[in-house]
């Protein structure tokens, strides 16, 4: 790799709306920088916050626009757009002072009155107003040896923007590790293992090998990256490569020479986003306004491109902050992104001057730590030889089939050609307990940037070569609320059936052995302030998601598994789960032969509350916090302000069985499947701002019929939909909805608080024992003398149809161990099983789950 290298510095002058540019020097740099991270500290015990910069000053406190809903997209839409959703993203943002910025969020000391004359700067010295529409604007012209200035038109484009911002870091001469800053826009995110054989003219294309690779769409217009070789090898494009390929005229090619390169996901440090037209921009520069954040739909959309983008940092690496700019033609912003929210700087202009905040930000990233950065000092870069024993170990040592697609899966490893697919999920190795451990690409990962941001990961034991499940997430930091793994040793020390088993756990320590936080909490939610914490549990068993059930006696099998350990939890240990859904319940496979079983696990207690939490009677003190929407109980839905009793975790078993048949079965309701399950499960409106839904679930657990027709072809299913419905009907038949209407739907008064008990008297679903019932004798459970089944399936119903929800928007993901309720939604990296495509009614919908629990604190 070359030591050093040529690049265009500043444009000196503006002619014809085109930045021409001269060649400068750069000084030899050290290529051999690794993107690694400093060692690990091996201890777990409780650590004290680590001070905002490792000082003791305190963040200043946000204004009057602080707003406080989580931004929670919801599933089968765009990313973008649904990051972008307005009341979402704003209650998450807070805009300050650039000096402020720079004292709280961005570490370091600013450059010396010596160095700063060394800075560049770009020619002209005022812009007149911009067109409000167009990408065209008047610039005064102030070179050198010029004594009037002259007004002339510059039609702004992105990537001339992007040359700006790249110069303008180079002049941030490191003294650390260095990174340079690329222009990204027009290149694709850098494709993984291309294929030996060669394509024939008419042979159709083979799919990127991964989701990110290969494709054009979605990548920031420029991001900073560290000079090493990997940035060489993924994101770097040669000179030779830009003149062959390239399409664009030989000066522009000339001025972007040493400047473009690959997006790497794995490998980005700031993503940078320009705008050259003021409606396109995502946030106000000079123009006036009561908030930072452009209120238009192209504004949100763009915003939408932003916050992808810093997902996508987040989802690829470990990282516990991320820095980002937004540029729009000759002014800029500074975002600080954590998990608690984000910080945005008032808006600067870059282009005039030698001390600029962008000069003073370069300088001070190039100065900063790995750490300082917002990378997680507990994730280090896996060995090859680690990646080789974890491979082999798929390969040999593997209990499971599941287990070895996996490993491969995480590593995306193409065992046809010897390597990796992709070049966006490395390694990485952490320590827990005394045990190290490789994890790469996660099996599921929450989109949501700020709350918990679950991500879940096949772990590898490299000293005792065994798989386990890894949980990283970030939970409250707050004395009311249980970490999970003390939920799991008391559900251990009651001998509760069917769970996992925690094995290790840990509040992450940063290099200071001090507890992980966020920051920006103090600001953007100045009404709970409690920073979250980021945590890692280890499980034990590796298993795989319910979906995966083989047909629907198997599935009430499971489901019986999963309500004994709910039972026991709730009467031996006092534990109520809150959060029963489909994500939640999973399979473990055990044994290999004639000895492999499969049995239902109840997973995710982090929603959890014990009994003598549980105020008898008490309203929520913060509603829709408990529980995935699709699979509350309808009673929960339509009064959220009503106290949460174990009869609404028990029915959510019930709409559990009702999904999955929806979803692999052939019902009434095809020809409209996807509006059925809109009304049934997602329908949602606010009544005085709170959120209600659950009427069309409430109209079917009233009928006198079961809520699907199966069709004659499968007499036992049906059968069993008809017992379900002999359980829950008559529960809901002898409820008062009219008294629930007076009580829980109007504003709660001072003096009853919302404490209201009019659950009265023993329904069926205010115990286990009938729902249990159902689910034994329909699972092959109860036999009668002869040690057969009571209820025989017919070899004809044993069997699921392919996944009719799969390629419309009601497509739910694979995330095995993971829950789909306050972690948001996921992102789909989790293995595919290939299945006949299939039009489903009218693809318009989506799979909402409900927002993420910011805090529990403060809920019942």
């Amino acid at each position: 790799m070359p030591t050093a290298s040529n690049h265009p510095s500043l444009p000196s002058v503006v002619h014809d709306g085109v930045f021409q540019v001269s060649s400068a020097s750069e000084p030899t740099v050290d290529t051999n920088s690794p993107v690694a991270f400093s060692p690990s500290q091996s201890g777990t015990e409780r650590r004290s916050h680590s001070p905002p910069n490792d000082t003791e000053s305190t963040p200043p406190r946000g204004g009057p626009n602080v707003l406080r809903n989580s931004v929670n997209p919801p599933k089968g839409r765009s990313i973008r757009s649904s990051l972008a959703e307005k009341d979402g993203v704003r209650s998450k943002m807070q805009e300050l002072t650039v000096e402020e910025m720079f004292k709280t969020y961005i570490p370091g000391d600013d450059p010396s009155s010596e160095m700063q004359s060394k800075f560049k700067s770009i020619a002209f010295a005022k812009i007149v107003p911009e067109d409000s529409t167009t990408g065209a604007t008047d610039v005064q012209d102030a070179s050198e040896g010029t004594s009037k200035t002259k007004s002339k038109t510059v039609t702004w484009v992105e990537w001339h923007c992007m040359i700006e911002i790249a110069a303008h870091s180079a002049d941030a001469r490191p003294l650390g590790p260095l990174f340079k800053t690329y222009d990204t826009s027009n290149w694709p995110v850098q494709p993984g293992m291309k294929s030996k054989v060669k394509r024939k003219r008419d042979e159709e294309a083979a799919a990127p090998a991964d989701d990110d690779e290969g494709k054009r769409g979605t990548r920031p217009d420029g991001g900073v990256y560290l000079v090493n070789d990997r940035t060489e090898q993924f994101v770097t494009i040669s000179d030779a490569t830009l003149k062959k390929e390239s399409k664009i005229s030989d000066a522009d090619k000339k001025t972007r020479t040493r400047f473009v390169g690959h997006c790497s996901w794995a490998d980005l440090i700031v993503p940078v986003e320009v705008k050259v037209e003021r409606s396109h921009s995502a946030f106000t520069f000079s123009d006036k306004s009561d908030h930072f954040l452009l209120d238009s739909d192209e504004g949100n959309k763009s915003l939408g491109h932003i916050l992808e983008y810093v997902g996508r940092v987040f989802t690829h690496q470990h990282r516990t902050h991320v820095f980002a700019l937004y540029v729009f033609r000759s002014q800029a912003r500074i975002l600080y992104f954590d998990r608690a929210g984000c910080i945005v700087s008032e808006p600067f202009e870059y282009g005039t001057g030698t001390d600029t905040p962008l000069h003073r930000f370069f300088w001070r990233l190039s100065h900063m730590s790995t750490e300082e950065r917002g990378y997680d000092h507990s994730a280090q870069l896996a060995s090859e030889d680690e990646v080789k024993g974890m491979l082999d170990y798929a390969s040999s040592g593997a209990p499971t089939e599941f287990i070895k697609q996996q490993i491969y899966y995480a590593l995306s490893w193409d065992l046809e050609a010897g390597k990796p697919r992709s070049t966006q999920w490395p390694a990485y190795r952490i320590t827990m307990d005394g045990r190290t451990l490789l994890i790469a690409r996660p099996m599921a990962s929450s989109q949501s940037l700020h709350g918990r941001c679950t991500r879940g990961y096949i772990a590898y034991d490299t000293k005792n070569k065994t798989t386990s499940f890894l949980k990283d997430y970030w939970r409250p930091d707050s004395l009311h609320i249980q970490a999970e793994h003390g939920v799991y040793e008391r559900l251990a020390t009651f001998k509760v059936s069917n769970i996992a088993t925690c094995d290790a756990h840990q509040d992450v320590p940063n290099s200071h052995n001090r507890w992980q936080v966020t920051k920006t909490h103090d600001i953007v939610d100045s009404k709970v302030r409690l920073p979250s914490g980021h945590y890692r549990i280890l499980i034990r068993e590796v298993c795989r998601p319910l979906i995966d059930f083989k047909e629907f006696r198997e599935l009430a099998s499971l489901l019986l598994d999963a309500m004994i350990a709910h039972e026991e939890a709730w009467s031996r240990a006092g534990v109520l789960h809150r959060d029963i859904s489909i994500n939640n319940i999973l399979i473990l496979e055990e044994g290999e032969g004639s000895n492999f079983t499969r049995r239902g696990i109840l997973n995710d207690w982090d929603l959890c509350k014990y009994k003598e939490q549980m105020d008898k009677g008490m309203a929520p003190r913060r509603l829709n916090l408990t529980s995935t929407w699709y699979f509350r109980s309808a009673l929960s839905l339509q009064f959220p302000r009503k106290p949460y009793r174990l009869s609404d975790d028990i029915e959510s078993f019930i709409h559990v069985y009702h999904y999955c048949v929806y979803r692999f079965h052939i019902t009434d309701d095809m020809d409209d499947l996807v509006d059925t399950i809109k009304r049934l499960y997602a329908k949602a409106t606010v009544v005085n701002g709170i959120r209600i839904g659950g009427k069309e679930k409430l109209l079917r657990m009233e009928n006198r019929r079961p809520p699907m027709d199966v069709g004659y072809e499968s007499p036992t299913l049906a059968k069993c939909l008809v017992a379900l419905h002999r359980v829950y009907n008559p529960h809901y038949l002898s409820l008062d909805i009219d008294l629930y209407q007076s009580l829980y739907r109007s504003p709660p008064s001072a003096e009853s608080s919302g404490q209201h008990v009019i659950e009265t008297g023993l329904r069926p679903l205010d115990t286990h024992d009938k729902l249990k019932d159902v689910f034994s004798r329909y699972g092959g459970r109860d036999k009668d003398l002869l040690g057969k089944p009571t209820i025989v399936w017919g070899e004809e119903e044993l069997t699921k149809t392919e996944d009719l929800f799969q390629h419309t928007s009601l497509a739910e993901h694979k995330n095995a161990q993971l829950s789909s309720s306050v972690y948001g939604d996921f992102e789909d990296i989790a293995a595919k099983r290939p299945v006949k495509r299939q039009k489903i009614g009218n693809i318009s919908t989506t799979l909402l789950s409900i927002a993420e629990s910011q805090y529990e604190a403060m809920s019942s």
